[in-house]
């Protein structure tokens, strides 16, 4: 498989926030979000059990394995949180019926 360019990587990342934008057509904004953190929690599952020849033997990981996905989602959270927070006044308020 070839390897993913940075550019690529921000491209899928956009592809997985615009399918989320989609569903707030049909659900509120925590809603959307909670579906894609559990999709993804899913994945990484089994992106994990790509490295390992049973069920047994994963397990033995299972801790190192989901402290890795939790330290990488709270890296990724910190850093666009204060960047939202940073640039809010540029990126506004969404309008998704909350109240003000």
């Amino acid at each position: 498989m070839a390897e993913l360019t940075d550019h690529r990587f921000n491209e899928l990342m956009i592809e997985h926030i615009e399918l989320a934008n989609g569903h707030l057509k049909e659900a509120n904004a925590g809603q959307a979000g909670a579906a894609l953190m559990h999709a993804a929690a899913r994945f990484n599952a089994f992106v994990s059990s790509t490295q390992f020849v049973g069920g047994r033997v994963m397990l033995q990981s299972k801790d190192a394995h989901i402290d890795h996905y939790v330290n990488l989602y709270r890296q990724y959270l910190e850093g666009h949180y204060e960047e939202y927070a940073q640039n809010f006044a540029e990126y506004g308020r969404p309008n998704l019926g909350i109240p003000k």
